[in-house]
C-alpha cells in the first residue's frame, strides 16, 4: 500500500474530484491526508471535505492550503463553481495549515509518502523552502505541464515561481502532462454510466459534473485521474528521463515548461516524464474503480 498526501484545488475542473474518488476506491493508497491550494481554499477545503463525508471516509484531514501564488495575481473572492453544493456549514480545522502538516508527515514518517499534486504547487514550494530537508523523504507525482509543446499548462502557469522552486529541488518528479492527459476524454458514454450507476457517491460525482459543466454539453478529460492511476500503475503510462525547468521570465513563455531531452542532457535529467498512455486500458481502470 502506498501513503499519499494529495495536494488539490479541488472545485473548479471537474477532475479534481474524479481523482479524489479514484483514490478513495483504491485500496492500494493509504491517504493520510488532503490539502487545498489556490485562490479560495476554505470553500475548496469544505467541497474535499463533504466528499469526504459521501465515501464514509471522514477519518482523513483536509487542511487548507495556501491562497496566494508567490507572484501571480489572485482573486481570493473567487467562488469555485463546485462548492454550490455545499448546503451546510462545514467547520474548518484551522489549528495546522497545509504547508506545517505536509511538512509533518514527512518527517515524522518512517515510510516514504508520495505527494500526489493535482493543483498548483505553492504548498510544496513553501514547505520545501521551511523545510529543505523534506526533499528527501517524498517522491512527487503530478498533473502539470507539456513537454512537446510550449504551452503554459493551467497548474504551473498559476504559480510559476512555485514550480521552478519543486523542479529545482531534487525531489523525484514523475509528471503527468497535457501531452498525455489530453488523450483522455471520458466520452458521453461512460459519463453516463457515472449518471445512471445510482448509489450516492455517483450520484454526488455527478451533481458536481453537472454544476461543471454548467449548462454547457462539455465533457470530463481525466487530467488529474490519470496523475493518480499512473502512481497506482505505472504500466498505464509510458515515461521518458528529461531535463525540465519551468520558465517565469518569459513574455510569452511564462509558465512553460521547458524539456530538454537531447543526448548531452540525458545525464542531468530531473523528471520522468509522460509521453504515452493505454487510453482504453485507463478508462476502464478509472470506471472500474469509480463505479462502486
Amino acid at each position: 500500500m502506498g501513503k499519499i498526501i494529495i495536494d488539490t484545488d479541488i472545485g473548479d475542473d471537474i477532475d479534481d474530484a474524479l481523482a479524489i474518488a479514484l483514490a478513495l476506491n483504491s485500496s492500494e493508497l493509504d491517504i493520510i491526508g488532503i490539502t487545498t491550494v489556490f485562490r479560495n481554499t476554505a470553500l475548496r477545503t469544505k467541497l474535499a471535505i463533504k466528499l469526504l463525508e459521501i465515501f464514509d471516509r471522514k477519518d482523513i484531514p483536509v487542511v487548507k492550503g495556501i491562497e496566494k501564488p508567490i507572484i501571480n495575481d489572485w482573486d481570493k473572492n473567487l467562488i469555485p463553481p463546485q462548492s454550490e453544493i455545499l448546503k451546510e456549514d462545514i467547520k474548518l480545522d484551522t489549528s495546522i495549515d497545509a504547508v506545517d502538516f505536509i511538512i509533518e508527515k514527512l518527517m515524522n514518517s518512517e515510510e516514504k509518502i508520495t505527494l500526489v499534486t493535482i493543483g498548483p504547487l505553492t504548498n510544496i514550494a513553501i514547505a520545501l523552502i521551511k523545510e529543505p530537508k523534506i526533499k528527501d523523504k517524498t517522491e512527487i507525482f503530478m498533473m502539470g505541464g507539456m513537454y512537446s509543446r510550449a504551452i503554459p499548462e493551467w497548474n504551473i502557469n498559476c504559480d510559476p515561481e512555485a514550480a521552478r522552486v519543486v523542479f529545482d529541488s531534487g525531489i523525484p518528479i514523475t509528471m503527468v502532462g497535457l501531452d498525455v492527459t489530453l488523450r483522455c476524454k471520458l466520452e458521453e458514454e461512460a459519463s453516463n454510466k457515472i449518471k445512471s450507476f445510482g448509489n450516492k457517491r455517483t450520484n454526488f460525482l455527478y451533481e458536481l459534473i453537472t454544476l461543471w459543466q454548467g449548462g454547457s454539453q462539455r465533457l470530463p478529460i481525466l487530467h488529474d485521474p490519470l496523475a493518480v492511476a499512473s502512481f497506482i500503475d505505472e504500466s498505464l503510462v509510458k515515461k521518458e528521463k528529461m531535463y525540465v525547468k519551468i520558465e517565469t521570465r518569459g513574455e510569452f513563455t511564462r509558465g512553460v515548461t521547458v524539456a530538454d531531452d537531447t543526448e548531452h542532457r540525458k545525464r542531468e535529467s530531473n523528471v520522468n516524464v509522460c509521453v504515452d498512455v493505454d487510453r482504453e486500458r485507463f478508462i476502464n481502470f478509472f470506471l472500474d474503480r469509480t463505479l462502486k
